[in-house]
């Protein structure tokens, strides 16, 4: 479970650094205006090209591929509720980085939502053994004629 928790821990911050990267740059490009095609291509256009979101890109695909590397130790009901820590990431990076504002009732939401993660990542001792008994049993399975 360590390498699990330690390989989401950097996968949420790689996304919540990504995030707040394609958000400075989205910012330094300026609102979507207008949805007719072409200048939806030239913003777009625009977009793939600047360096903060092709950075945050590039932090985003990390994020994912630490997310596949995880999928393949444990299950996704496990897996896909420590992606919320990423908020948590998110709002701290996006007060110091960005100077955004988050209120009171915003960080007890973000608060409850780590809590919730906790509680679902919290495996009992008789769950683990469970856990391994049936991995065993599989696997003596996959190995039979």
């Amino acid at each position: 479970m360590l390498r699990v928790l330690v390989a989401m821990s950097a996968a949420c911050i790689s996304a919540a650094v990504g995030q707040i990267l394609v958000r400075r740059g989205m910012l330094e490009l300026g609102p979507l205006e207008s949805y007719a095609p072409a200048q939806l291509l030239v913003y777009f256009g625009h977009v793939v090209v600047n360096p903060w979101v092709i950075a945050g890109t590039v932090l985003n695909t990390v994020f994912y591929l630490l997310f596949i590397a995880v999928l393949s130790w444990t299950g996704v009901s496990v897996a896909l509720p420590l992606t919320a820590l990423e908020y948590l990431a998110a709002a701290v990076l996006g007060v110091l980085f960005l100077k955004e504002v988050v209120p009171p009732l915003r960080w007890a939401g973000i608060g409850l939502v780590v809590l919730g993660v906790a509680l679902i990542s919290y495996v009992t001792p008789e769950a683990r053994a469970a856990a391994a008994g049936a991995q065993e049993k599989e696997a003596l399975h996959e190995h039979l004629p």
